[in-house]
């Protein structure tokens, strides 16, 4: 029997049944369940794959790491079956949940699963309990045609949603255990299509805060102040213009840009002609509506590479239909700039703190709060001897060669790892391709997909 068929049958009859029972779970992330302890959701769920995996694959050892007002966290440790494999890989995924999000189309819900065209549908499905299911169906399937595979471990946090807070406290007391680990494989991350592998080689980091301005103890009648006062609005506006360009977006800040390697660039060239114009087209454009740049390639380096500003928060505004005629005393605007790998880091962070925050027009007060700041991760080289074993798995099962592509985006965790663990490589891949809805409603696995890339993962382990 071949591994695909392996695989195949097992992802049908034993991993995702158990994946749908871990959908019924409500396990809301803790930013999302102030009560998350009192709850024992996300307990639950590590107590359900502690079973499922004593169940099918018994020579794996596993453990729920807990301590009070700490999330849980599953530990899997599957020994090596070849005395000359001393090699050991480590898996990352999360048990944790966004919430439900109104709108699932009828007869779907967030913890109700259902399989309908090949996509199973329920929150948690995609991002990412299926890592957990995937990670021990290619261990199965390995141990059943007798091939060989190093030391496997696993870990699956409770709180990725929120920011994995507790997980590098469980990592510091983890650390001797797990070793100097060959390679990490992260599989909470997108995917372009369905017909390839997709690798992402970068994250984009996130500077974020919010600007707060005050001209006035309280608001005031505009028709008699308007031109006499500081509008703290308007203020806060040319703050923010002094970070960005408002019309076309470029990033003012020296410091928040970076040199592009090479390779990188030819690797999201050749990802761009894969993607085409799926690069922008699911983005919910206007009529009318153009994209910021011409092409697909520079809109995939923009998007993965390069820094970018968004106001995300206004408060002190009042409602359209609530609007007098009133300039206002203070307004506070949360702004969030992505920024690209291999910058430094500290130094964006107070240009940006330093532009926002001296020489105030009209000497209105004016604080910067409430960071929440995460680098960007760029692979290392110590990466591409591992992405080589998953461009040739890519061929052998798909067909095709692997695709290398950044994210905009962070995973803040990553890094963590990364100082943790400096000789480690990390690949990074998942199965959040298009429609997958992650965090929306109708969130959906690709059942094909997950197996093939389930097959991916397994002619790897077998090839260290």
């Amino acid at each position: 029997m071949s591994l695909e068929k392996i695989i195949d049958e097992f992802w049908e009859q034993e991993a995702q049944p158990a994946l749908m029972d871990f959908i019924r779970i409500p396990a809301k992330s803790t930013a999302f369940d102030s009560q998350w302890e009192k709850h024992g959701f996300l307990l639950q769920c590590c107590e359900l794959g502690q079973r499922w995996i004593s169940k099918v694959l018994p020579q794996a050892q596993t453990e729920i790491i807990k301590q009070e007002g700490k999330t849980p966290c599953l530990l899997v440790d599957i020994p090596s079956n070849a005395a000359s494999n001393t090699e050991s890989i480590v898996f990352y995924g999360h048990l944790d949940k966004q919430p439900e999000a109104g709108g699932w189309r009828k007869g779907l819900s967030a913890w109700s699963p259902v399989i309908e065209n090949g996509k199973l549908f329920g929150r948690g499905a995609a991002d990412d309990g299926y890592s957990l299911f995937s990670m021990i169906t290619s261990v199965f399937a390995l141990k059943k045609l007798n091939l060989t595979h190093p030391r496997i471990i696993g870990i699956f946090e409770t709180q990725e949603e929120s920011g994995s807070i507790d997980l590098p406290y469980y990592l510091e007391q983890l650390k001797d255990r797990l070793g100097e680990p060959k390679f990490f494989i992260v599989l909470d991350n997108h995917c372009g299509d369905y017909e390839h592998v997709w690798l992402s080689t970068s994250l984009r980091g996130v500077i974020s805060g919010t600007l707060r301005v005050q001209s006035m103890h309280y608001g005031v009648h505009s028709g008699s102040y308007s031109g006499m006062v500081p509008d703290p609005f308007s203020v806060a506006q040319a703050l923010i213009n002094r970070l960005h360009d408002p019309a076309t977006g470029f990033v003012k800040i020296a410091s928040c840009h970076t040199s592009i390697p090479t390779r990188r660039v030819e690797q999201l060239k050749r990802a761009s002609d894969v993607l085409g114009d799926l690069v922008w087209n699911h983005a919910p454009l206007l009529e009318g509506v153009q994209v910021k740049h011409c092409t697909n390639h520079e809109i995939l380096i923009q998007q993965t590479w390069n820094p970018a500003l968004t106001v995300i928060g206004v408060d002190g505004m009042p409602r359209i239909e609530d609007a007098g005629n009133v300039v206002q005393g203070a307004v506070a605007f949360r702004l969030s700039m992505r920024v690209p790998p291999n910058i430094d880091f500290k130094a964006a962070q107070q240009d940006i703190e330093n532009a926002l925050t001296t020489n105030i027009p009209y000497g209105c007060k004016v604080t910067w709060q409430y960071p929440e700041n995460h680098p960007g991760w760029s692979a290392k080289e110590q990466s591409a001897c591992i992405e080589n074993l998953f461009n040739k798995a890519s061929q052998e099962v798909f067909g095709k060669e692997a695709v290398f592509t950044g994210q905009g985006g962070s995973i803040s965790i990553i890094n963590t790892f990364e100082k943790l663990f400096p000789q480690s490589a990390f690949i990074l891949t998942g199965v959040l391709g298009p429609q997958s809805n992650a965090h929306a409603p109708d969130e959906s696995l690709d059942i094909e997909y997950t197996k093939k890339l389930t097959a991916v993962v397994a002619q790897v382990l077998s090839s260290v």
